[in-house]
Order: structure tokens, then C-alpha cells, then sequence
């Protein structure tokens, strides 16, 4: 079925698949897993409620949190009560929350606990127009009209439900995919976070894109770790709920290492830096062990670098390296899974594309005998995903867009003059462009981008064509 916007796709999820589990989340030392239909029973008392303070159609709502269930639902009720999102790095301190929550006008803030709510409240006197903050947990004060707790919202949504019912649907249904579904907020590299205006349409059309290239299929399980305030963690988030996937919630990246073999998942998503810490990992692990262990170790990577190497080329593996192959996926398999090995699991099907001469690249040459839980590379939504699939994947082949390396225009990240990085080499010959780290790198995507200057929080918007497609 085609969607027209992200609100009428999580509907229509929760009508199809309501009794399919959707979310899971770990609390008391056990995981536990919330169906379609309860999600969409929360997204529905959270958008009403918004209604019933008075959100009206295109105001902002900002998310301040780390990644966790209650991210995802909060984005989806403000996308059903027709709202932008503005998520903001729980990392950032009080000035610059102020910072972005006056330039997107943000009128309600999702705040993910009272460590958080200190800081809004340290600057609320800076902050006219937000009108109420909601946090999620923990809150032990009294609630009031500024301040109110996530299960207060939802019985607010709960006691109007009637009400607005009619209201809710209108909402929906008055959204297009020309209208604006966030504004995603950069780091920063010079001056204040610049805002990237995405539309409905462009988060539609990578979803479709990615729907295409990559090996994941309906009901398949992923463990989201990422932060959600930046727009790859979100666009995962956003595959979960197009593809109808069980989206896991690590408790943290530190307990990444501990939720992976809890969870099982079929894939992840992740960016370079964690599989290159991966990968030291088990070299690390790999040399202290036995003598005999270390040779088994590099015979076996070695044949994985070998079928690799074919598999990128296009050519088929000789039946003598496939047995060899298979040996080596035993050897090394059964110490990979274990939850000393990190980030590695059997289930997994995606690989990412890293520069061939990068400490990476070994990462997936070796992911063929490994199997290494490891996803596609992070790029601006409104582009090519350019995904990409190892030896385990379903199809067994590299997508088109996998093969064309699609950067995106302008200057090359961190490498112009203007940059605290910019050497006199690189002002002689720019750097290539690469993929940002989570919140280390300014987002381009389709759409509109939102300058902020250092003098006035009012932001200018530069437009640039969409590549929603």
C-alpha cells in the first residue's frame, strides 16, 4: 500500500499487524515486548492529548531523550496530530536547547527525565513560546499546567478521546507529503545547530529506496541503539514501522555488548566507528588465545577475505574455497556468538560498505566467515541508502545503489576553510567527503535547510531540491 505520510503508514501498521509484536524494551532485568496495537493505543492518547493543550496543525514538538521506546511513540503522535518533531540531543547543554526550542517555535517538549527537565528549567525564562514540557519517567513532583508527566498526557488524550476523536482523523488526513515531518537539528561545526527542513515525502521515498536494496524482510527483529536525534537512527526507526519489524531497544550503547546476544536481532544498524571498535575487539580477543587457536583465527579469516573479495567482484566462489568457507564460519562462529565477542551474531544478513582502504574494510571482508551483526552506512535521508549485503544475506547479491558511491554535493564535511580541521593542504585540494558519526557531522537532506546565525536565533531558510525519490 502506498503512503502519502509517515502518520497514515502507522496506522495503517496497527490495523494490519495489531496483534504482531512491534516494540521491546528491557525493565527489571527481563525484556518485554509491546504489540501494534498497544503502541497505536499510546500514540493515541498522546496525540489527543496534544490536541486537548491546544497543539494546532504544524506547530513543533521537540523530543529530548535518549533512544527508547517512548521517542518512537511521542514522534508518532505528533506526526498524527498533523506536528513537526524537533528531537534534540539529550547530550546538549541548557543553552543550546534554548537555542533550538526558540528557533523551530517549539511549543510542547518531550523530556526524557528529571536530569533532563533541570536543564529546560534552567532556561525557561529564555524560552517564550514552549508552553509545556512532558517527561517520560521519573518525575516525582507535582504535575501543572507547564510541567506534566508522560502518563498525564495520555490520561488527558484518554478523557477527550471522545471529543477529538473526529478531530484526530482530520489530523491525519489533512497531511500531505509536501507538509514538513521534522527539522532535524546538526551539531554544529561553526556557530549554532543548523536545521534541516525533511518532508514527509522525503522520509517516504528513502523508505521506498531502501525497502528495494536492502535484505530485510516483514517481522524481522533489529536492536536500535543509535541516538534518534540524528537522522539515520531515525530513518531505522522509520524502517521498523514501513516493514512491520520488531524494534528492540538497547538499554545504552555501553550494554550494547549485553543486549545483542539477549536479543538475537537480524540486523543492526550502526556507523563505522562501532565496528572498528568491533573489530579491534576480536583481534584483541584472538591473540590471547592459544597458539593453535591464533592460526585457526587467521586461517579463517583469510578465506573470508578471499570469498569476499569474489563476492564484491561479482564471480562466483570455486567449489574447493566454499567447503574451505563453510569449515571456517564453524571455527569461528561458535566464539563469535558468545557475548564476550560483541557485536557479532549468526542471524545476521546486512554489511556496510566501507572504504576499501579503511581499518574497516577488514570488518567486512572478514564479516563472510564472522557473520558480524553489521549494517549499512549512515547517508542524508533524502539520498541513495547505498546498501549493502554479505555472503548471508538472503539474495547473496550487492544492490545497484551498493555499488555507486553517491556523496552529497557542496563541500566536503570538516574539510572547508572555515573549519577548526582545515589544514593548508586541505585548502589547496578539499578532502573527499565522508559519512558522519552519530552527531559529529552536519546532516544534508532533501529539502529545506535551516540556517541559524550567531547573532539572532531567527533562522533563514535556504531552499534546495528535494531528492525525496
Amino acid at each position: 500500500m502506498a503512503h502519502v505520510t509517515l502518520a497514515s503508514m502507522f496506522w495503517h501498521r496497527v490495523e494490519t499487524d495489531g496483534d504482531r509484536p512491534a516494540q521491546q524494551w528491557k525493565e527489571g532485568g527481563a525484556w518485554r515486548t509491546r504489540p501494534w496495537r498497544e503502541v497505536g493505543e499510546i500514540v493515541r492518547e498522546l496525540a489527543t492529548g496534544l490536541l486537548a493543550l491546544g497543539r494546532r496543525k504544524d506547530e513543533a514538538i521537540g523530543i529530548l531523550s535518549a533512544s527508547r521506546a517512548e521517542w518512537v511513540q511521542a514522534d508518532f503522535a505528533a506526526f498524527s496530530a498533523g506536528c513537526r518533531t524537533i528531537p534534540i540531543y539529550p547530550s546538549y547543554p541548557p543553552d543550546l536547547i534554548q537555542y533550538i526550542v526558540n528557533d523551530a517555535g517549539v511549543k510542547t517538549l518531550f523530556v526524557e527525565d528529571p536530569a533532563q527537565l533541570a536543564k529546560v528549567l534552567e532556561v525557561q525564562g529564555k524560552m517564550e513560546g514552549l508552553e509545556q514540557i512532558v517527561v517520560m519517567q521519573g518525575h516525582q513532583g507535582e504535575s501543572s499546567a507547564r510541567v506534566m508527566t508522560w502518563d498525564g498526557l495520555r490520561r488527558l488524550g484518554r478523557d477527550n478521546l471522545e471529543r477529538l476523536r473526529g478531530e484526530l482523523a482530520s489530523r491525519v488526513a489533512a497531511v500531505g507529503p509536501e507538509d514538513i515531518a521534522t527539522i532535524v537539528y546538526t551539531s554544529g561545526t561553526t556557530g549554532p545547530p543548523k536545521g534541516v527542513v525533511q518532508t514527509h515525502g522525503n522520509h517516504l521515498g528513502t523508505l521506498g529506496s531502501a525497502a528495494k536494496m536492502s535484505g530485510i524482510q516483514d517481522g524481522d527483529t533489529h536492536l536500535l541503539f543509535l541516538p534518534l536525534a540524528h537522522s539515520f537512527a531515525r530513518l531505522e526507526s522509520f524502517i521498523g514501522v514501513h516493514r512491520g519489524l520488531t524494534t528492540a531497544f538497547a538499554e545504552s550503547i555501553d550494554k550494547l555488548r549485553e543486549n545483542l546476544p539477549e536479543v538475537k536481532p537480524h540486523f543492526i544498524c550502526s556507523v563505522p566507528r562501532v565496528f572498528e571498535k568491533v573489530y579491534a575487539g576480536v583481534l584483541a580477543k584472538a591473540e590471547a588465545g592459544s597458539p593453535v587457536k591464533r592460526k585457526i583465527f587467521n586461517w579463517a579469516v583469510g578465506v573470508g577475505r578471499e570469498v569476499s573479495k569474489l563476492q564484491q567482484a561479482r564471480r562466483p566462489v570455486p567449489a574447493r574455497l566454499g567447503f574451505k568457507h563453510r569449515i571456517a564460519t564453524r571455527s569461528c562462529s561458535a566464539s563469535c556468538t558468545r557475548p564476550s565477542a560483541g557485536v557479532c551474531a549468526s542471524r545476521s544478513r546486512a554489511a556496510p560498505r566501507f572504504p576499501r582502504r579503511s581499518p574497516s574494510s577488514s570488518t567486512r571482508r572478514a564479516s563472510s566467515s564472522w557473520k558480524a551483526t553489521v549494517s549499512p552506512r549512515p547517508v542524508p535521508l533524502s539520498r541513495s541508502t547505498g546498501w549493502s549485503t554479505s555472503s548471508s544475506d538472503r539474495s547473496g547479491r550487492r544492490s545497484q545503489a551498493s555499488r555507486s558511491r553517491s556523496r552529497p554535493t557542496g563541500r566536503s564535511w570538516g574539510a572547508g576553510p572555515t573549519s577548526p580541521r582545515a589544514t593548508s593542504r586541505s585548502r589547496r585540494r578539499p578532502r573527499r567527503s565522508s559519512w558522519p558519526t552519530a552527531g559529529s557531522r552536519p546532516e544534508t537532506s532533501g529539502g529545506s535547510t535551516r540556517t541559524g546565525s550567531s547573532s539572532s536565533p531567527t533562522a533563514r531558510r535556504t531552499s534546495s531540491s528535494p531528492r525525496a525519490g
